[in-house]
């Protein structure tokens, strides 16, 4: 078995989105802590290969690769909690979906998770 892909909608909460991106944008500035959050959630197995936001309102659309032996209950509860794409704010509600590779033929991305 291999790492897992999910496809996640993000959908922002009424009145929360203004509050997101400011957040979002002070984490990508420099110092704000990024980058340390990118290396914990790869030890974790959690990792982003793409953010794809539609309009500032939402939705935003995510790629996330699961390393194997998390369960998709387990990748829900990172994606809905404190060191997720949502800061621990309670702004957004996640769809996270698994992707079929079977049927996609590949992975959408090249694995982190060998």
């Amino acid at each position: 078995m291999a790492s897992t892909f999910f496809h996640v909608q993000h959908e922002f909460r009424a009145g929360k989105a203004q509050q997101w991106w400011e957040t979002a944008q002070k984490a990508q500035a420099p110092g704000g802590g990024w980058d340390e959050a990118v290396t914990t959630n790869l030890e974790a197995g959690f990792y982003n290969h793409s953010f794809n936001p539609i309009a500032p309102e939402g939705p935003c659309f995510c790629i996330w690769e699961v390393r194997e032996g998390i369960s998709s209950e387990q990748f829900q509860a990172f994606i809905d909690g404190p060191n997720g794409p949502d800061f621990g704010l309670g702004a957004m509600m996640n769809i996270c979906r698994e992707i079929n590779l079977e049927l996609a033929g590949d992975t959408p991305y090249p694995r982190k998770f060998a």
